[in-house]
């Protein structure tokens, strides 16, 4: 694939490689078919010798809304022995920097929501602008983190507030918990994630490979993968759960209301 509609794929002459989430009109929520062309990028950058080193952005004005979860889309339907692989399709595509060959710095510049912060966090590293924000709201809906990564990234105490409360953090937040790199003005953190790529990318590619898989393997001895595993049997015992009423209350109000009432009522009362 070669001609995107949802997003942009560019490669340098220093062997970086760009993707843009493009889909600005919805703050670059994943789509099925965004979903397809990332995986698609991703395969590209795996097979791609001259690919030394990738950035990951959006377009403005937000890094990336998570799932799209607007109602009445026309979604795929599987059979039960494609059921499985399927349901943990997403999940597992928002985290595939973090198991590239290559080391992926995210550029972000506004908000990164639920799977788009998931997306953000699997990356090496984290460039955030002023106008960054971080958040994992899933817990307000009854629904999971696609993989809950913090627990290798920042602190206990941290990390549960996170998660418990669903509030967004800015970046200045995020860079003392640990979860950025670097902060800088809006507008800029692309540019200041590129010439980071670029100061990488001189590196001998080996090198760079073989320490990321290095680090990596740290993580695997700490069950990183064990740990994702597990929290998608979770994941998918509390989709499969029936009779959750806030749940089926928030599924109603989005299914008849749209997304703009499904917000409403699940974040009002976070704003009292």
């Amino acid at each position: 694939m070669s001609d995107y509609e949802t997003i942009i794929y560019e490669v340098d002459s220093d062997g970086v490689a760009t993707i843009t989430l493009n889909r600005p009109e919805r703050r670059n929520a994943l789509s099925h078919d965004l979903m397809h062309e990332l995986e698609d990028a991703f395969n590209s950058i795996e097979s791609d010798d001259n690919v030394r080193i990738a950035v990951i952005t959006g377009a403005a004005p937000a890094f990336c809304a998570g799932y799209d979860l607007t109602p009445n889309q026309a979604r795929p339907t599987f059979s039960a022995t494609e059921r499985w692989d399927n349901t943990h399709w997403q999940a597992k595509l928002v985290s595939r920097p973090w198991y590239s060959r290559v080391p992926f710095i995210a550029a972000v510049d506004g908000p990164a929501a639920a799977a788009g912060n998931v997306l953000a966090m699997s990356c090496d590293l984290v460039i955030a602008s002023t106008s960054a924000q971080f958040g994992e709201p899933e817990i307000r809906h009854v629904a999971h983190s696609p993989h809950v990564l913090l627990p290798y990234l920042t602190s206990n105490r941290h990390l549960r507030e996170f998660y418990y409360t669903g509030d967004f953090i800015d970046a200045d937040k995020a860079e003392k918990w640990g979860l950025v790199n670097k902060v800088v003005p809006a507008g800029t953190a692309l540019a200041e994630a590129t010439q980071m790529a670029k100061r990488i990318a001189q590196n001998p590619p080996f090198a760079l490979q073989m320490m990321k898989r290095s680090i990596n393997a740290v993580y695997e001895a700490q069950g990183f993968t064990e740990g994702r595993d597990d929290h998608l049997m979770l994941r998918m015992i509390e989709g499969l759960t029936p009779d959750v009423p806030e749940k089926e209350m928030l599924a109603k109000v989005r299914q008849e209301q749209g997304m703009r009432a499904f917000l409403d009522a699940r974040d009002g009362p976070f704003r009292e």
